[in-house]
């Protein structure tokens, strides 16, 4: 009988997995690929013309707006003092 030894693809797989063990993480960067995790996010029709019209306001995509209006109102909560923890 044969067996298989898993070996990790890449070194940011070998980093990973030594992160998960010893409980530290990396920071994160906020310019990575967006692969991490996508979300469906249904709007009623006046929250939908709202988001388009701040879209339009900023120049920016609806997306992007929703994106930048996230990361805007969590620094705003930070602060204010707030703080999430893990």
């Amino acid at each position: 009988m044969t067996i298989k030894r898993r070996v990790p693809k890449n070194e940011e797989a070998i980093e990973h997995f030594g992160n998960d063990v010893d409980g530290s993480t990396p920071p994160l960067d906020p310019s990575a690929k967006r692969d991490f995790k996508s979300i469906r996010v249904p709007f009623n029709e006046y929250e939908y013309n709202q988001l388009v019209k701040g879209a339009k306001l900023s120049g920016r995509s609806k997306l992007n707006f929703m994106r930048f209006a996230m990361l805007k109102l969590t620094a705003e909560l930070k602060s204010e003092g707030l703080t999430y923890d893990d």
